[in-house]
């Protein structure tokens, strides 16, 4: 009798130690949750459009998909006055959208193309409680977890801001409940040959220094 009482209690203190050790775990593995803040890379598009009275387009001096500088040829224009034009690249970037084509008549404001920034972003939500981990102008790492090829890209902060639209999310507090307040941090990353607007970026705040 007493070596089954004893059976049942060396089983008792096994079970005690091994559901603590679950909650600890499992505590451990909502934390990591939490402090991985994932977003979709994205890149800014700057329309180019037709800026003179009127004209009619000469030349297409660029094509879809080319990597352009800022001031480079686009497009030659022969004004109604009949002087010639080049409409430039607004900045560094890639041509995702040619618009307009050689001999197209062309009215003010008329879109030619769509030049992708050669510089992309990303945007998390940071809990009250963690923001103090952040500032701007601070460098952080950028992981891309379904790629399996990519290296981390070197980000930088550009940007805190409150997110009002998470402000029906609500915590409870020893005396009643409160707003659980949220903030969008946008994240520039540098141009990378393999990079693509769409992909999941993550920033992992237990690596930002503070």
């Amino acid at each position: 009798m007493k070596v089954k009482t004893s059976i049942y209690l060396i089983l008792a203190v096994i079970l005690i130690a091994g559901g603590s050790l679950l909650a600890i775990k499992g505590r451990d593995a909502v934390t990591q949750a939490e402090n991985r803040k994932q977003g979709i890379l994205e890149s800014e598009q700057t329309a180019v459009r037709f800026g003179g009275n009127s004209g009619k387009i000469i030349e297409v001096a660029a094509a879809l998909g080319d990597t352009v500088k800022k001031g480079d040829s686009l497009f030659k224009i022969q004004t109604a006055e009949g002087s010639d034009v080049e409409v430039v690249a607004p900045e560094d970037g890639l041509i995702t959208k040619i618009a307009a084509g050689a001999g197209e008549e062309l009215a003010q404001g008329m879109p030619l193309a769509v030049v992708q920034k050669a510089a992309y972003y990303t945007d998390i939500y940071v809990q009250e409680s963690q923001i103090q981990k952040l500032q701007l102008n601070q460098s952080v790492k950028v992981h891309f977890p379904n790629v399996k090829k990519q290296e981390d890209a070197e980000g930088v902060i550009s940007s805190i801001a409150a997110a009002p639209q998470f402000a029906s999310l609500r915590m409870s507090r020893e005396k009643g409940q409160a707003d659980l307040s949220m903030y969008l941090v946008r994240v520039a990353i540098a141009s990378d040959a393999q990079l693509m607007p769409g992909m999941t970026a993550e920033v992992d705040l237990d690596e930002v220094a503070h």
